[in-house]
């Protein structure tokens, strides 16, 4: 009897896709059978260890305000909390999203004072930052991580892997918010 040759397993770029198009897939849940919050966990989890960052959020641009709106830290402490905001002129997303800094910053301290950030980037190593927008354009916020101290070794590979990743958060933000044709549902949050 014949053995049937292994399956081959996605790797790359190919292993990162498959794991989004699960967590956002296009099927309709009921309310107890998953949220947008869990579903943005768990993305935010995979960012997390594909990319080997600490820490992951996405925040919510408001009223001048970046608000932490998902973190995922893979359980070890942050001071970086959902519902924490900073004045946005304090932060590195508003630098990327003007152009004052680009997506990926490998070393924090070494531009920290340069560009005018508060003492809490203090010794930060790499942070890598997209804006997440809504289908018509408009800007939700960002999506970004860091390392705390040390660099990451990440690339402009990586700053489109996390485009997709920002574009999924923004797909599941609008199912929540009644966007793709649905009806808002606070339950799905």
């Amino acid at each position: 009897m014949e053995t049937p040759p292994p399956q081959a397993q996605p790797s790359g770029d190919d292993a990162w896709t498959d794991r989004l198009d699960v967590i956002t897939s296009s099927a309709r849940h009921g309310a107890g059978e998953v949220s947008v919050r869990r579903s943005i966990g768990e993305l935010l989890g995979v960012v997390r260890e594909l990319l080997k960052l600490e820490v992951v959020f996405v925040s919510e641009l408001v009223d001048g305000q970046r608000v932490f709106r998902f973190v995922e830290s893979g359980g070890l402490p942050t001071r970086v909390q959902p519902g924490l905001s900073a004045p946005l002129e304090q932060t590195i997303c508003q630098r990327i999203l003007d152009g004052r800094l680009p997506n990926l910053v490998l070393d924090v301290e070494a531009v920290r004072r340069t560009q005018g950030l508060p003492d809490s980037f203090e010794g930060m190593g790499t942070h890598i930052g997209v804006p997440v927008r809504h289908a018509d354009g408009r800007l939700y916020g960002m999506l970004c991580g860091f390392n705390r101290t040390g660099t990451a070794d990440l690339g402009e590979k990586d700053v489109r892997r996390l485009e997709v990743a920002a574009n999924a958060a923004a797909q599941l933000l609008a199912r929540a918010e009644g966007g793709e044709g649905g009806v808002w549902d606070p339950a799905l949050l």
